[in-house]
């Protein structure tokens, strides 16, 4: 009973590829050649890839989930001030996917980039010791201009960089972007971990701590803004309501043991009124000083963005990259390519000589 065409063999498959065989045998110093150049150019990749060694830096953290507890306690003291707008709108800015974009913006790897850090006995803008230690010209920027990777930035401020700083710093920002990457293991857990890896160890330890430090001063300024508004404006008042309570206790006084022995009613009048605002301005003054020590206890649980549990540490051992999977597959793209030619060729021929 023969086959359908459409119908599977094994025993047709096997025929086919012992086909092969004889294919090989017949070609085998053109495929040996394409295997050949396979071999180096894998091979030849591998050895460029084994010179790139990179750092690992790992920092395991939570974010604060009681940042916002005390948003009700400050936006009624912000209210009651009139400047409590809008105190409660940068709290969505930290929470839930929000916070993971906010984590990836330009402006984060901007301000951490032109941070002044110490690197041994050398203090400088980080973005200029990334340049120097990084060796990021050897390998991602080898075919960018030389004074791009030699580039030193003058200024930390971001207003003060010239066209240049601002190409190479966005260059340094979709570099670092792929090689800090904050990950959750498991998500039923809220630890979070920080992975840096760079080609020196001291830059990922710096770079990983660094990095959350922006994070959590950005947090720092931009949420708890309206408060230290606020507490400015409380200390001021503090400080007048302290003034005005002891000039009229000095009043008072000086008004009492220079009449001691009073006999008109105005005269009595007087000191009442004076012993009253002393009053009234002792419980403002009181009041006030209350509110102020709230107010920082209450920014004292605002301002931590981050809990680290487990903290960076150097890294003494490097990721390298093995020989063997990347040569294999240049092996086999050589025959395959070789091969190819082969087909071709024939193809030609037989067009020819028709």
């Amino acid at each position: 009973m023969e086959l359908q065409q459409d119908q599977f063999s094994f025993k047709r498959l096997i025929l086919k590829c012992l086909l092969v065989i004889p294919y090989v045998k017949e070609n085998k110093k053109v495929l040996s050649i394409g295997a050949f150049i396979g071999l180096l150019v894998g091979g030849g990749y591998e050895y460029y890839k084994v010179q790139d060694v990179n750092f690992k830096t790992e920092i395991v953290f939570v974010v604060d989930g009681d940042s916002g507890g005390n948003a009700g306690g400050l936006l009624e003291l912000a209210n009651s001030f009139g400047i409590g707008g809008g105190m409660g709108s940068n709290a969505s800015l930290f929470s839930g996917e929000n916070f993971k974009e906010l984590l990836k913006t330009k402006s984060i790897f901007r301000k951490a980039l032109l941070t002044k850090i110490r690197y041994g006995k050398k203090e400088g803008i980080f973005a200029n010791i990334f340049l120097e230690k990084s060796r990021i010209g050897e390998f991602e920027w080898k075919n960018r201009p030389e004074d791009f990777y030699n580039h030193r930035f003058k200024t930390s401020d971001i207003n003060k960089l010239s066209a240049q700083d601002r190409n190479i710093l966005d260059a340094l920002y979709d570099f670092l972007k792929g090689q800090t990457v904050i990950i959750n293991d498991n998500p039923k857990s809220t630890f979070q971990t920080l992975t840096v890896e760079t080609r020196d160890d001291t830059l990922s330890y710096i770079w990983a701590k660094l990095y959350l430090k922006t994070v959590t001063n950005f947090y720092i300024d931009t949420k708890t803004k309206k408060s230290q508004e606020l507490l400015v404006l409380m200390d001021k008042r503090v400080d007048s309501l302290r003034s005005a309570l002891y000039y009229t206790q000095g009043k008072l006084a000086n008004y009492n043991d220079q009449n001691q022995q009073i006999i008109f009613q105005r005269a009595r009048i007087i000191a009442e009124r004076l012993q009253l605002s002393s009053q009234q301005l002792q419980g403002m003054y009181l009041e006030s000083v209350r509110n102020y020590d709230n107010l920082k206890f209450s920014l004292a649980k605002e301002t931590p963005l981050f809990t680290i549990i487990s903290e960076p540490e150097i890294s003494t051992v490097g990721i390298r990259h093995f020989y063997g999977p990347i040569t294999l597959i240049g092996i086999i793209l050589g025959v395959f390519l070789s091969s190819f030619v082969l087909n071709v060729v024939r193809i030609y021929k037989e067009m020819m000589s028709k």
